[in-house]
C-alpha cells in the first residue's frame, strides 16, 4: 500500500496514466494457460515473462489499479551493488542477474520502460519510474483487468479460481500479491517507509552524499525509505519526512533553500528473514507464489518474473530461486 502524494504517477503522459486502470474487458479469457494475480511490479514482470516466453494466453488481473501498493511508492533504484555489504551473496547475484533482466526488457519491450542509467561508485547501475514501468509492462501485455479481486482456489483437482468477477480455470497461475495469500499461512508483515521529492532545483547534490540522497529528473532530490518499525497507520507523517530533510541540510547546508514538494510512505511486505518466496504452492502443481520482496521487490521483479516462466515451461525451478523456498517459513 502507498499513502500520500507519490512523485511517480505525475510524470507518467495522460496515455500511460490510462493505462494503469483499464478495467474489465469484454474479452477476458476465462481458461488461459497462465493467469498472473496481483498487478504491482512483480505481477506484470511476471505477466511480460510468460508472454515472452511463449507460454499461451496470459491474463494478469488486479484488485485495484496497477501498481496500487508497494511498487507505486518505491524509490525505483536498481543498485545491486549497494546489497554487497548487507545481504546473502546469493541474493546479490540474483538482484544483479535481474538488472540484466532489466536491461533486456526495456531492450525488447514495445516502447521500453524507461530504465535510465545510474553510477553507483563507478558501477554502472540503473533506475526507473516505477508506475511508469508497470503502465508500460501492464499497456503491452494482450489480457489485463483491474478492479478484480481474487478470493480463492479450489483444490488442485478441479484447479478453479473464483474472483469477483466470476470464476477462471486457468492451465497455470502465479499469486505475485506483496503480502502472501492467507491460503500459504506463511508468516508476514509490512514494513512502513517514508519517502520524499524536492522541488526542481539547479543546484547539484555532492557525489558523496549519495547514499542519503539521489538526484533525478528536473534535478530533484530523492530521499527514501525510512524503516519504520511498528508503525502501521496508513498516514503519512510530516515529522518524518522533515527529520529525513534536516538530515540532508546538516550534511549540505545548500539544501535548506529547496522546497520539499512530494512526500509519502508505502508499506512493503516482508518475511521473518528479510527475503522473498518464490516457490511452487504445496498440493498445488500448477500455482506458483512471489511474495514478501521488502525492499528489493522493483530491483528483482525482472528476474523474478523469468524464473517463474522457466519454471513453468519446464516444470523444474531454476538453481537461483532454490533459496527462496516457502519451506524455510514453515520449519
Amino acid at each position: 500500500m502507498t499513502v500520500g502524494h507519490a512523485f511517480w504517477p505525475d510524470q507518467l503522459t495522460d496515455v500511460e496514466r490510462s493505462l494503469l486502470q483499464p478495467g474489465i474487458p469484454e474479452n477476458l479469457p476465462r481458461e488461459p494457460d497462465v493467469l498472473v494475480v496481483g498487478g504491482g511490479i512483480v505481477g506484470c514482470a511476471t505477466a511480460a515473462a510468460c508472454v515472452q516466453a511463449g507460454l499461451g494466453t496470459v491474463v494478469l488481473l488486479e484488485r485495484d489499479h496497477f501498481g496500487a501498493g508497494a511498487s507505486g511508492g518505491a524509490a525505483g533504484l536498481l543498485l545491486p551493488e549497494a546489497h554487497v555489504d548487507t545481504d546473502a551473496p546469493e541474493f546479490v547475484s540474483f538482484m544483479r542477474s535481474s538488472l540484466q533482466a532489466w536491461r533486456d526488457l526495456e531492450a525488447s519491450w514495445p516502447g521500453g520502460l524507461g530504465l535510465l542509467p545510474l553510477d553507483y561508485d563507478g558501477i554502472e547501475q540503473a533506475r526507473l519510474n516505477p508506475v511508469r514501468a508497470i503502465a508500460r509492462l501492464a499497456g503491452g501485455l494482450p489480457y489485463v483487468a483491474t478492479g478484480i479481486d481474487v478470493m480463492d482456489i479450489t483444490p488442485a483437482a478441479t484447479g478453479e479460481v473464483m474472483t469477483s468477477d466470476g470464476t477462471f480455470t486457468p492451465r497455470n497461475v502465479v499469486f505475485a500479491t506483496g503480502m502472501p495469500p492467507t491460503m500459504t499461512r506463511l508468516p508476514a508483515d509490512e514494513v512502513k517507509g517514508h519517502m520524499l521529492v524536492s522541488a526542481p532545483t539547479e543546484l547539484r547534490l555532492p557525489v558523496e552524499l549519495t547514499d542519503l540522497a539521489r538526484q533525478i529528473e528536473d534535478g530533484r532530490i530523492l530521499m527514501g525509505g525510512t524503516l519504520d518499525i511498528g508503525d502501521h497507520e496508513g498516514v503519512v507523517r510530516p515529522e518524518v519526512a522533515d527529520s529525513m530533510w534536516r538530515d540532508l541540510v546538516l550534511a549540505w547546508p545548500p539544501a535548506r533553500d529547496i522546497f520539499v514538494e512530494y512526500r509519502w510512505a508505502c508499506f512493503r511486505p516482508v518475511h521473518p528473514d528479510k527475503l522473498p518466496v518464490i516457490d511452487r504452492l504445496p498440493g498445488h502443481a500448477n500455482v506458483w507464489i512471489t511474495t514478501g520482496h521488502y525492499k528489493t521487490g522493483i530491483l528483482v521483479a525482472a528476474r523474478t518474473g523469468r524464473a517463474l516462466a522457466e519454471w513453468i515451461a519446464t516444470g523444474s525451478p531454476p538453481d537461483d530461486v532454490l533459496p527462496f523456498n516457502a519451506q524455510r517459513l514453515t520449519l
